[in-house]
């Protein structure tokens, strides 16, 4: 079993081909994004079973089901049948960051889906915590988890999918002391702000997202899926390869069940001028950006960490070696849903070789003695030190070889990256 990687905004109509089917999955793609007119996607679906990628599904007739009128259920019938011999079908996408008015419509299509269909779910991805509108007397996580559970309690579903992206800029007068934000020279251009300054920011709630998500796809025993940044757009800067590191084994470390990247390919100069997409993997020509190679690393460095969480160490496999137990942060950190570090197993403390808190994601995952650890500086590597209980060995997983290896020194991890350690029993 492989760790699912998928992406929004895939391989345009006019581009399509198996050859561009197999780059996506040359870079690490194992769920690709299918939204073509029906004939279309039964012919990348047909390429996908030929290369053992899924596919979540696009299909105009999920509009005239959504929309209600007279003869959406043989809108939704015809849909299925068509599909119905489509072994790469993953799910059916029905809509993007829905709010809560929206949601009995969806739960009237999902029960027919899955009646109808059992084999297939349903595709929904939510808004941002913070996008969520509020209630008066109420904060923002309880309006955040009323907004899940009235989605979950009218529509019953089979994965919980959010986006939350915080690499963000912001315009300033003096950078003095301040990280200037990485921006393409085309977006400068577009924007008419190659005379302007401006700074690098993270929004807060990164953490907390996760957090909320996770614990609720916990609590009804479903997959989730985290939904991170790539693309140059809007507020959002170009991320470095340390960025786009820290975001996906994050939200590897919590314990996400599959991952997506915003976008594959680059929208293109039609949408309007505010959002200005820039540098997707795949640019707007069909030509590879930067991203290509970077992003193929990390899905084979993901990849490799998945494996490891079920590899054996000393003959012992945790019994649910992806579960994720706790989540815990070393080092200061201002998101309220950030655990601060406690002892687990045998590890009694994380600092560097000095002495000092380095700042961390800690994942703790089966049977609690195998356990991520993230650096969350993004733009330099940190060296760290473990404290063990009983001298008891600890033991690094190899990300290049797939293989556990001892681990008695200290650790450096690289800009934005994730490690895998585990203790034997």
């Amino acid at each position: 079993m492989s760790f699912p990687i998928t992406y929004w905004y895939g391989i345009r109509k006019e581009f399509l081909s198996k050859e561009r089917l197999m780059e996506a999955k040359e870079a690490g793609f194992n769920l690709i994004e299918c939204a073509y007119d029906p004939e279309t996607n039964k012919q990348v679906l047909a390429w996908c079973e030929e290369l053992g990628l899924k596919a979540n599904v696009q299909d105009p007739r999920m509009d005239i089901a959504l929309a209600g009128n007279d003869g959406w259920e043989a809108a939704l019938d015809n849909m299925i049948a068509d599909y119905k011999g489509c072994k790469a079908v993953n799910r059916f996408f029905m809509r993007d960051e829905p709010v809560d008015e929206y949601f009995p419509v969806l739960g009237r299509v999902a029960r027919y889906l899955h009646e109808h269909d059992p084999d297939h779910g349903e595709y929904v991805n939510f808004l941002p915590h913070h996008a969520v509108p509020q209630i008066e007397g109420m904060d923002m996580f309880a309006r955040y988890n009323l907004h899940m559970d009235r989605y979950i309690s009218e529509v019953n579903p089979s994965l919980l999918s959010y986006d939350h992206y915080s690499l963000s800029f912001r315009q300033v007068d003096d950078l003095s002391g301040k990280k200037p934000a990485r921006l393409s020279e085309e977006n400068l251009k577009r924007n008419g702000w190659e005379n302007r300054l401006h700074e690098a920011v993270d929004g807060k709630g990164f953490y907390d997202n996760l957090m909320l998500v996770r614990n609720k796809a916990a609590e009804i025993g479903v997959p989730w899926m985290s939904i991170i940044l790539l693309v140059e757009h809007w507020h959002y800067r170009w991320p470095t390869e340390g960025e786009v590191r820290w975001e996906a084994f994050t939200a590897f470390s919590h314990g996400v069940s599959a991952l997506s990247y915003f976008t594959y390919w680059t929208p293109g100069t039609a949408h309007t001028e505010p959002w200005s997409y820039h540098n997707g993997i795949i640019l707007s020509d069909g030509t590879r950006g930067e991203k290509y190679e970077i992003v193929k690393a990390i899905n084979a460095d993901l990849q490799s960490l998945y494996a490891g969480l079920e590899a054996p160490l000393h003959g012992v496999t945790p019994e649910d070696p992806h579960k994720s137990i706790a989540v815990y942060h070393t080092g200061k950190e201002a998101d309220a849903l950030a655990a601060p570090f406690a002892p687990f197993a045998k590890l009694k403390d994380i600092t560097t070789p000095e002495g000092a808190v380095p700042r961390t994601v800690v994942g703790v995952f089966g049977d609690g003695n195998r356990f991520t650890v993230v650096n969350k500086d993004y733009d330099a590597p940190v060296a760290i030190r473990f404290s063990t209980a009983d001298a008891v060995p600890l033991w690094h997983w190899s990300k290049a070889h797939y293989a556990w290896e001892v681990c008695t020194d200290d650790f450096s991890i690289a800009p934005g990256d994730g490690e895998l350690f585990a203790f034997s029993l």
